[in-house]
């Protein structure tokens, strides 16, 4: 997803993903198409496993439509694969799980080669101690603290987190890497980028380990630091 998208969620005065595959779709399919995504995803958050679901009576073979549809489509949105699903099947409430990676890259100065698919973080961060502070997510929580008000989700605050992990990767142009990778359930409003907030405060020496599970009980969100930026934030898969 490009900046210039204000989200993957259709919008009434703004581009956004859903937006731009229902238009493509419309050109291809001669018809109007509506769909239905596995994930909401903010301005300037990525996507490389999103799942979009779409119903029609068109003939055109599933095998074509990757092509036909990319042929038309933004610069910013691709799609790599299509298969036919049963009626019942939904990309959201069919979902075990999802997996979301978010990307820092150090240095002294910004880079503007991956400005816009990474954060930019100048200090030195202390890895083993947000790796100590992220096992304090593991498994099932109430996560309030960790939602950001607006959140259209009914289901209560509970969520399951297979894992959390963060690695060191070689440099990308230039730049060393530091990824967070997050599987869960489900994911609260901004959940993802709340947590990577906090731990990336951990990392700077601003937070201890210990405080993750103190603000995880204190389930208040006014009390938790800012949430990390969406440049950094990326769905990486969606499991069923």
């Amino acid at each position: 997803m490009r900046s210039r998208f204000s989200g993957s969620q259709r919008q009434a005065n703004a581009d956004s993903v859903q937006g731009e595959l229902e238009r493509a779709l419309a050109v291809v399919l001669k018809q109007e198409t509506a769909v239905v995504l596995a994930g909401r995803t903010d301005a300037g958050v990525h996507a490389i496993g999103q799942c979009a679901k779409f119903e029609t009576e068109h003939t055109i073979p599933v095998e074509r439509v990757p092509a036909a549809l990319n042929s038309v489509l933004d610069r910013g949105v691709r799609v790599l694969c299509a298969r036919e699903v049963d009626e019942e099947f939904h990309p959201r409430y069919s979902a075990r799980s999802r997996v979301y990676r978010y990307t820092v890259y150090g240095g002294e100065q910004g880079n503007p080669l991956i400005g816009e698919i990474a954060t930019h973080e100048r200090e030195v961060l202390e890895v083993e101690a947000m790796r100590e502070a992220a096992r304090a997510f593991i498994g099932e929580h109430d996560f309030a603290a960790w939602e950001s008000a607006g959140s259209p989700s009914k289901r209560g605050t509970v969520r399951r987190v297979e894992r959390l992990e963060i690695s060191e990767r070689p440099e990308l142009l230039g730049s060393p890497l530091l990824e967070f990778e997050i599987e869960a359930d489900a994911f609260l409003y901004r959940m993802v980028r709340n947590i990577i907030g906090a731990l990336l405060e951990v990392g700077r020496g601003r937070l201890t380990p210990d405080d993750m599970e103190r603000l995880m009980s204190g389930r208040d969100r006014t009390k938790c630091p800012p949430p990390a930026p969406p440049q950094g934030l990326c769905l990486v898969r969606v499991n069923y």
